[in-house]
């Protein structure tokens, strides 16, 4: 440090002026030595995707199993769609001889347990690994007091999906005979009503729906996407009869 007893410091250091590391390099060592992200999030690169497979957000659905009067959007068995990045993957044997996969999946707003049986660890097991961004759809399971876990039934790369600009869904909609969605609420005045609408519009699309109140014989024209999901849900809480699709 002190130049060999010449009384002069020590020649300056040259430092190479190397390229910044590509950002999903430098936001994986931010997550490795912090545990958080700093330069962006690893997602940001998918909305587009993530908005077109209408991909629920972990927190909304965590938070609504947290509710103290129960669920409101969500329940058990319901079948859904998430996206984000595998945090963990742990393989483990079954009881029947087995494999079976604990997967831990994150977004921006929360983590959630997936459970991946042996027909999608046969079709995906080698994309799930840690860092891989995926989509991913099954069925909600709740049990106990534990949070909610993900039943998986199909797990794909978000980086395989880029090029698509179209879901499947989308892709055979001009195969389906043209539907209307049929629905008799009680009142416009029903907490009920309240509900429904909200139902609709986590359904958003361009297939017709008409909704009847029965107190007052009212028709009222809106759009939607008639998914099973959404017919389920509407004859749950309405009854079959009161919802028909034609």
């Amino acid at each position: 440090f002190g130049g060999g007893g010449s009384g002069e410091g020590a020649g300056a250091i040259p430092m190479p002026d190397l390229p910044e590391y590509p950002l999903r390099e430098l936001m994986r060592m931010e997550k490795e030595t912090t545990g958080l992200y700093f330069s962006g999030h690893p997602m940001d690169e998918y909305r587009g995707i993530v908005r077109r497979y209408r991909a629920a957000p972990i927190g909304a659905i965590l938070a609504d199993f947290e509710r103290e009067e129960g669920p409101e959007t969500y329940r058990d068995e319901q079948k859904i769609t998430l996206a984000g990045i595998i945090g963990s993957a742990k393989t483990k044997t079954t009881r029947n001889n087995s494999l079976m996969c604990y997967i831990t999946l994150e977004d921006e707003t929360g983590s959630m347990e997936l459970l991946a049986f042996s027909r999608v660890l046969n079709e995906s097991g080698s994309y799930i690994q840690e860092d891989e961004p995926v989509l991913v759809t099954g069925r909600l399971s709740v049990r106990d007091e534990k949070p909610p876990q993900l039943m998986v039934d199909q797990l794909k790369p978000l980086e395989h999906l880029k090029g698509e600009t179209q879901t499947p869904e989308e892709r055979e909609a001009p195969r389906k005979k043209e539907q209307t969605l049929y629905v008799k609420v009680p009142s416009e005045k029903a907490p009920i009503w309240g509900r429904v609408k909200i139902l609709f519009s986590m359904f958003p699309g361009k297939e017709n729906a008409v909704v009847v109140f029965a107190d007052t014989r009212r028709k009222l024209g809106a759009k939607c996407l008639i998914h099973p999901a959404l017919a389920d849900q509407l004859r749950e809480w309405l009854g079959e009869e009161n919802v028909v699709i034609k």
